[in-house]
């Protein structure tokens, strides 16, 4: 055995170790391999060698790197199966086996169970006989049986079209090399900052070192009987016996800044250890506590500031956090506006970049003519592309000249409801032009896989070009990308084609199938850690190296440690039954804690000079979310000091990053004067402050105003063309209006009166179902065909049940107008012209739409408004800024030269149809109302004088430019509709 084994905790030396046994073969004259996890990695290391002048003759690989020198020395010839060639023949035969078309994720986790049997070289046979003891032990047949099948099949498919997948490479190379060791020679292998060892890993180091006798070299971090190494026994375990020697380091602290040195060898030592004397942070340790997301990277970028203002060089920074997609970004857009130079990079899907969501997006569009034949067992759905799928495309940057076409496209759509994307190329067509690469897509999917995937590919490369036509571009450091995802969706594509080739029942089918693989494809994404750059990185990425100071972010339950995943296909549960009943066992479920638990030691390793731990108490929704329990297990060890130190930064704190560190931050929400000025400021435009003078007000902009001005200015005069078609409450009432004139007017029409009476209320009814179907046409009730029946039901229900309260209602009054206009130009009036703008004193200027107007014999005149339901009584008109009957009664009398007794709000659906307003109680007029609703005349008065009051102060403040938030008695749902713009809270 020529293994030799390097076990010590972190910053014992064992990197010196390794470089001084790489200096010593090249020293014999021998071409060591210098095996590290990542690239950067690789390229610290050779800074590290080519320092001493070491550098000719090694070669720094990581682990691929090794296994395709193996591959080679093994004599394995022929082409390796790409990763997205393999997941589609793995989907389109597991879809074969299961009658019917998979989720493309399920590809991706049979790969992984595939991977793992061909590592272990577990046969499709053995596979087979194993899960079926399994279902013959439980007595019924087990739903995974089918595995064997899939296993057997693939391998089959593999040998068929002569390929082999990377596993299968790798397992027959290292076999090649037990029973021929001489391919190998005797060329030194070393490998450094692995934290874990995979099985194939293990194979490859038992191969070269205890079969093959070539010297290598393996260290590994490791302590024994110490909890932060627990997780990593096993790896000791299986490596221990084969070592011919095993250098076993001590802990050294000499790695750490004089500064530091204490209380980071300290960390280093105690982690996870039972408690002993607890020592002092210094300035050596740091804790950060964001209110939420965002306040924790703008803290942390904070800090980074203040370093890099002092001469601490950006490479000698690294941010560590783990997360989500969301949060990669959210890093990139704090780091970039607090000015820190960063590196970011990671794997992103194909859709992030604009070419591939324009290609995934225009694969979904292309029309069906037929369903694919059922060559494998099952057929294949014909999938409608989205219009969000469309706009994809259309948003590419060079497909449109003029981008505001597709945003005309998407207001139409959305305002009728039309979510398809066949629908929307009908209206695009419509306006616009033809659409022909769709055509082109379809004919090319009728012709075959490979015709498909040849013309997906020239769209491919006219997506990059397209912008760029005639200007000779160079890519700046933002487009590259965009390149990196060309690169990675034709390789896709090449796989893919050759797929196509060699074996066509396997490729995919339609275009639709098309994007589904291509959805699957990742490209990496931004720059590797650089000079000048501080390295944004994931936990997993910094093992090999140390940096000066180190931030650790998003220290939540869930995130860091993370929660325990499933192994791919088979349940831990599965495998030790199957382990159990066939002898066959495969790899079981890593204890997830002892793991994580390990990280976290490597990642607190790194710092030389700084460490700062970070998390934040709510997401950006305010929601709450824990702490990491690891930062108590660091908090133990220290002072308590060290918590009470720790800095903050409260959830949607606007002040600079910086000046609320001492937690003295606004929190989000909070109503202060000086926060409220700040949100909104006067109107000072002249010409915009002279058209608010001669404004012609609506009751309804006037009582929007009295809620809250901001969303009076927001909704009446900036007047934002939204995506979203309207509301069905809105669309309810505007049908609901319309079927009631159209009704009441038919009604009038054959028997002379629109008076509601048990005598008429039959009619009614069928006039109202009339009308209700003919206008439903120009006011839609929802955009979901779905829902259209119940809510026409539920309206018609509401209507007939209100012309049967009306027509059981005792009044000698008879609706004389419906919906009677006022205030508007002649050619816009609905057959009732003449009626002016009513002026209303003070420079208040008025038009509006009474719904209805009843009158008596002695030309006593009672307003009706319509509402959904909850009529406010006259005595809440002025509190809740209802202005509308008290202004239209005044209307009547100027403009029409009725006596006003009484103006009522009408519901239309609710538990209480009554209407609820005011009745003069010395007009001569039998009307059935709520008695607290009759009131004396002068009452009658004050309270239309007041309202009237109320609307010459709103439009006064309007005509001042006194713009101002309101959020206490903002009408939408209790709280501001606008808070961006507003910036003031209750």
């Amino acid at each position: 055995m020529a293994i030799t084994l390097i076990s010590g905790p972190a910053n014992a030396g064992k990197a010196r170790l390794v470089t001084d046994g790489v200096r010593r073969h090249l020293a014999h004259g021998e071409e060591p391999l210098l095996i590290v996890p990542t690239r950067a990695d690789g390229e610290y290391h050779l800074r590290e060698l080519g320092g001493d002048g070491a550098i000719l003759g090694v070669r720094v690989e990581r682990f691929n790197g090794l296994i395709e020198e193996v591959v080679r020395r093994a004599g394995i010839v022929g082409q390796a199966l790409g990763e997205t060639a393999r997941e589609q023949l793995l989907w389109s035969i597991a879809a074969s086996h299961a009658g019917r078309p998979l989720e493309r994720g399920f590809a991706r986790s049979l790969g992984a169970f595939v991977a793992e049997l061909q590592v272990a070289r577990v046969s499709p046979a053995r596979l087979r006989a194993a899960l079926g003891q399994w279902a013959a032990a439980d007595g019924s047949e087990a739903s995974a049986v089918e595995l064997g099948s899939i296993f057997a099949e693939y391998q089959r498919k593999l040998a068929d079209i002569s390929r082999l997948d990377a596993e299968q490479r790798a397992v027959r190379a290292l076999d090649e090399l037990r029973r021929a060791p001489a391919l190998w020679g005797r060329t030194p292998v070393l490998l450094y900052g692995f934290d874990d060892l995979t099985r194939l890993q293990l194979d490859a180091i038992e191969t070269l070192g205890a079969v093959v006798d070539a010297p290598l070299t393996v260290s590994l971090t490791y302590e024994p009987g110490r909890t932060a190494f627990a997780g990593r026994a096993s790896t000791f375990a299986a490596l221990a016996p084969l070592a011919r020697e095993h250098r076993v380091l001590d802990a050294r602290a000499e790695y750490y800044a004089p500064g530091a040195r204490s209380a980071l060898s300290h960390l280093e030592r105690s982690l996870f250890e039972p408690p002993s004397a607890r020592a002092d942070s210094g300035a050596a340790l740091r804790l950060l506590e964001g209110g939420g997301e965002r306040a924790e990277l703008e803290l942390v970028a904070g800090e980074i500031s203040q370093l890099l203002d002092t001469g601490v060089a950006p490479e000698e920074v690294a941010v560590v956090m783990r997360g989500s997609p969301a949060r990669w970004e959210l890093a990139e857009e704090v780091f970039a506006s607090a000015g820190v130079p960063y590196a970011l990079q990671r794997r992103r899907p194909l859709s992030d970049a604009a070419i591939g969501r324009a290609l995934i997006g225009l694969l979904r569009c292309v029309p069906r003519d037929t369903v694919p034949a059922a060559s494998a067992g099952w057929q294949a759905a014909p999938a409608e592309g989205e219009l969000s799928d469309l706009l994809c495309w259309l948003r590419a940057p060079g497909v449109l000249t003029r981008v505001e076409l597709a945003d005309s496209l998407e207001l139409s759509a959305r305002r009728i409801g039309a979510s398809s994307a066949a629908v929307a190329r009908e209206l695009w067509e419509e306006r616009n032009w033809p659409l022909a690469a769709l055509d082109q897509l379809a004919e090319a999917e009728r012709r075959g896989a490979t015709a498909l995937i040849d013309r997906a590919a020239r769209e491919l490369q006219w997506l990059l070009a397209a912008p760029r036509r005639r200007e000779a571009a160079l890519l700046d450091a933002e487009e590259l990308d965009e390149v990196r995802a060309l690169a990675a969706a034709r390789r896709a594509l090449a796989e893919l084609r050759e797929l196509a080739q060699l074996a066509p029942e396997t490729a995919p089918r339609s275009a639709s199938e098309l994007a589904q693989a291509l959805e699957q494809v990742r490209f990496v994404s931004g720059e590797r850690a650089a000079t000048g750059a501080v390295a944004v990185l994931d936990p997993l990425a910094l093992r090999a190296r140390r940096v000066r100071a180190l931030f650790l972010c998003c220290l939540q339950e869930g995130t860091f440690p993370a929660r325990a995943r499933r192994t791919p296909m088979l349940a831990e549960e599965e495998r030790r039954r199957l382990a159990e009943v066939s002898a066959l066992s495969l790899a079981e479920h890593e204890d997830t804690l002892a793991a994580e638990r390990y990280l976290l030691y490597a990642v607190l390793s790194r710092p030389e000079e700084l460490l700062v731990l970070s998390w934040h108490t709510s997401d950006d929704d305010g929601e709450a979310t824990s702490r990491s329990l690891f930062v108590d297990d660091v908090c133990d060890l220290f002072q308590e000091s060290l918590g009470e130190r720790r800095a903050r930064r409260a959830l949607g704190a606007v002040a600079p990053v910086g000046e609320d560190r001492d937690g003295a931050a606004i929190a989000n929400g909070a109503s202060t004067p000086e926060r409220a000025a700040a949100g909104v400021s006067r109107l000072r435009d002249p010409r915009l402050l002279a058209g608010l003078r001669e404004r012609v007000w609506s009751a309804s902009s006037l009582e929007l105003w009295i809620g809250c001005p901001v969303r009076w200015f927001v909704e009446r005069m900036l007047r934002p063309r939204t995506l979203d078609p309207d509301p069905e409450p809105l669309a309810r009432g505007s049908l609901a209006h319309a079927a009631l004139r159209d009704t009441l007017e038919r009604l009038k029409q054959e028997r002379g009166s629109a008076r509601l009476t048990a005598a008429t209320l039959p009619r009614a009814r069928e006039l109202l179902a009339v009308a209700l179907e003919e206008n439903e046409k120009r006011h839609p009730l929802s955009v979901i065909p779905e829902r259209r029946p119940g809510v026409r039901r539920r309206l018609r229900a509401d209507l007939e049940r209100y012309l049967a309260h009306a027509a059981l209602s005792a009044s000698e009054l008879e609706p004389r107008w419906l919906e009677l206009p006022f205030g508007f130009p002649a050619e816009d009036d609905a057959g009732e012209p003449g009626l002016g703008v009513l002026q209303l004193g003070e420079g208040l200027a008025l038009r509006g739409r009474i719904d209805r107007l009843d009158v008596g014999e002695h030309g006593e005149a009672v307003v009706y408004d319509y509402k959904g339901r909850d009529a406010p009584p006259a005595a809440k008109w002025l509190r809740d800024g209802n202005l509308q009957v008290a202004l239209y009664m005044q209307a009547v009398e100027q403009l029409v030269g009725l006596s006003a007794v009484g103006g009522f709000y009408q519901p239309l659906a609710g538990r209480d149809l009554r209407a609820r307003g005011v009745l003069d109680e010395d007009a001569n007029v039998a009307l059935d109302c709520v008695r607290s609703d009759v009131m004396a005349s002068a009452e009658v008065r004050d309270l239309r004088a007041e309202a009237l009051q109320a609307a010459r102060r709103a439009a006064a403040q309007a005509a001042a430019g006194e713009l101002e938030g309101r959020p206490q008695t903002c009408t939408y749902q209790g709280r501001c509709k606008y808070p961006t713009i507003c910036r003031c809270e209750p």
